[in-house]
């Protein structure tokens, strides 16, 4: 954009008014627009004209534009027009008011694990539609995700999302961002799924601590970590994180694919598990379900050689010096011929890549030749609708270049879709059917205007608990959003009545097992701590927190203080303190310390207590050693 002084005099297409700039990234700026037709707010991307002659650069920008058309969900940005705009090019976005979870994260700090369940959720929803459609986001971040008023997650910048059709082999292009890269992109491996399920667990972690669990001098530094350490456990650096949803979150940052969820729906269904207090997934066996990932992600790993070289050595003393010459010689030529056929293959990899031959799409719809395209590494660009009484509407009737010719990746092929015969047209009654308005999240109120407005009518209401929509808001319709249905039908609708509230049972007194069953029957989560009462039997349960009789919602933290006979001292909250003021307030409790620096992306971090091991509260012997986890 070059006219900086009379952006609000430009108009793009003839549509599109410029607003204001509201952002800039890496290729292009983006500015609030205003859509003169529709008369609703916009956003408008555009493509630095620095990188408009740059056939790369166009293909991704034009490739993002593609893929979210396609991408049809509440949770991510829509995409309503894109097209060429003075010497470069530009998308049309919805205009989505609100914050991005980065900045979201820098005001706050930590985020309650209700809303940092509620916030994965929408995007997982987000995540589920890619993947549904083949398609790896591969760059899932706080800074691409933004949060409205109202609490709905939108899902933003699919720039480089790849098709897990044209993921067949390695890339030495390691794509994406350092601190959120999973260890397969790291190393350059076979993507799928399960990449942007690691990505969402380190946004998870971040969401939790409001920090990322590996930092580094470098990009390469941070990469390496992601490879081969271990991340410290969210509970760690911040109290009170309920055990179900760290044991998600570490599940995510599995290092190898196949130990981690198998799919998005999988890891949506945990998060939902956690908000109702059902047992997790993630607890059962699901190595057989992965059986066939992990022979190809053993095979993937560089150290596999070395490993099995070693496994020879170790055993040829009892194999005997024969049996082993007999297989190593066996092992060596093996890797040869391996190696012999992955030469031949790269080569012939090579040779094909440099030139692409387009596929016949005459007769296919759109859709069908936009997916066989894809495979190919080209782009579809309709370039002309006509009349034809031999082609069914919506089908292809011409393309450019024709089929069998010879082109570069990610070339554009130019087709011409049939609108079916003139005669059929002027025929075709108007439709009566109309697609099915998306309600979820919405009040009931304003609800039955949209259907009203739509030409449908409300049918059954119904009210249920919901941990994820808020009261009087919409969980569910039928028919659901984006159904084809008559005008007239009706839509019936369920309507939240806000989080199930549960009672705290009087328990002083019980046993602490029988404690323990009641309030996990009830869905609450329980921890536990001593305390030295020797008039009580000991393992009595002695006091709760929130009290008996309070109204707490469901999945919420409860701590019982059980009788011991032991003396023992009350563990002080020292975080969020100097360094120093915390050593003095344990030396007075009769307590030592241990520090463990850790790094911290905030500067007025540094020095500060970001964590403690045990927890404020707990009871634990004179002279035991309280760990403190200080910003560096």
């Amino acid at each position: 954009m070059t006219n900086e002084n009379h952006k609000d005099s430009i108009l793009i297409s003839n549509r599109y008014k410029i607003v204001k700039k509201i952002a800039s990234g890496g290729m292009a700026d983006v500015y609030l627009g205003f859509d003169i037709k529709l008369n609703r707010k916009v956003a408008i991307k555009i493509l630095y004209e620095a990188f408009a002659n740059n056939k790369n650069f166009v293909a991704r920008f034009k490739k993002e534009a593609q893929i979210l058309a396609k991408l049809n969900n509440p949770n991510i940005v829509m995409v309503y027009d894109w097209g060429k705009f003075n010497n470069s090019y530009y998308i049309c976005m919805e205009y989505i008011e609100g914050q991005r979870l980065k900045d979201i994260i820098e005001k706050k700090g930590v985020l309650s694990p209700k809303t940092v369940a509620n916030y994965t959720i929408q995007i997982c929803n987000a995540l589920d539609q890619a993947h549904t459609n083949n398609l790896i986001h591969r760059d899932i971040k706080p800074e691409n995700i933004i949060i409205t008023p109202d609490g709905t997650v939108k899902v933003t910048d699919f720039g480089i999302a790849k098709s897990l059709i044209e993921d067949t082999t390695k890339t030495l292009n390691i794509i994406g961002t350092a601190y959120y890269i999973s260890p397969e992109q790291a190393q350059g491996e076979i993507l799928d799924c399960r990449t942007d399920i690691y990505s969402l667990g380190i946004v998870m972690y971040e969401m939790l601590t409001a920090d990322v669990p590996f930092r580094g001098e470098s990009s390469i530094d941070i990469t390496l970590k992601h490879i081969s350490e271990i991340a410290v456990k969210p509970s760690k650096l911040v109290s009170n994180i309920p055990v179900k949803l760290e044991k998600i979150i570490m599940h995510c940052l599995e290092k190898k694919q196949f130990n981690r969820y198998t799919s998005i729906k999988d890891l949506r269904k945990d998060l939902h598990n956690f908000l109702t207090g059902k047992p997790l997934i993630l607890n059962r066996d699901t190595l057989g379900e992965n059986k066939k990932y992990a022979l190809k992600d053993i095979f993937s790993n560089k150290n596999d050689y070395s490993y099995s070289h070693s496994l020879l050595y170790g055993r040829r003393k009892k194999l005997g010096s024969i049996l082993y010459i007999i297989l190593s010689a066996f092992f060596i030529i093996s890797l040869l011929i391996l190696s012999l056929i992955f030469i031949f293959k790269y080569f012939d990899i090579k040779k094909s890549s440099a030139f692409i031959i387009v596929p016949p799409l005459r007769n296919l719809s759109v859709e069908s030749a936009e997916n066989i395209l894809s495979t190919y590494d080209l782009i579809l660009i309709v370039e002309d609708e006509v009349y034809s009484s031999s082609v069914i509407k919506g089908s292809i009737i011409e393309q450019s270049p024709d089929s069998n010719t010879n082109v570069p990746p990610n070339s554009e092929i130019e087709v011409t879709v049939s609108r079916g015969s003139k005669e059929a047209e002027k025929e075709q009654p108007s439709s009566s059917y109309i697609l099915s308005p998306n309600l979820t999240a919405l009040t009931l109120e304003d609800s039955i205007k949209i259907l009203e407005e739509t030409g449908l009518n409300p049918g059954n209401i119904t009210e249920e608990y919901s941990q994820t929509i808020g009261k009087d808001k919409i969980i569910n319709q039928d028919p659901s959003y984006n159904e084809e249905i008559k005008k007239g039908s009706t839509v019936n609708l369920t309507v939240s009545l806000g989080e199930e509230k549960i009672i705290i049972p009087d328990i002083i007194g019980n046993d602490y097992l029988f404690a323990l069953s009641q309030l996990e029957s009830l869905g609450l989560n329980i921890t536990a701590s001593k305390i030295t009462k020797p008039e009580c039997l000991p393992g009595t349960v002695v006091d709760i927190f929130p009290p008996a009789g309070s109204e707490v919602e469901r999945n919420s933290q409860v701590k019982l203080l059980i009788s011991t006979a032991e003396q023992l001292t009350l563990v002080p909250d020292v975080t969020k303190m100097d360094i120093t003021q915390a050593i003095n307030i344990l030396t007075q409790n009769n307590l030592g310390y241990e520090i463990n620096m850790i790094d911290s992306g905030y500067s007025v971090q540094k020095d500060m207590v970001l964590g403690q091991y045990p927890l404020k509260g707990n009871y634990i012997p004179p002279g035991s050693k309280v760990t403190l986890f200080v910003g560096k």
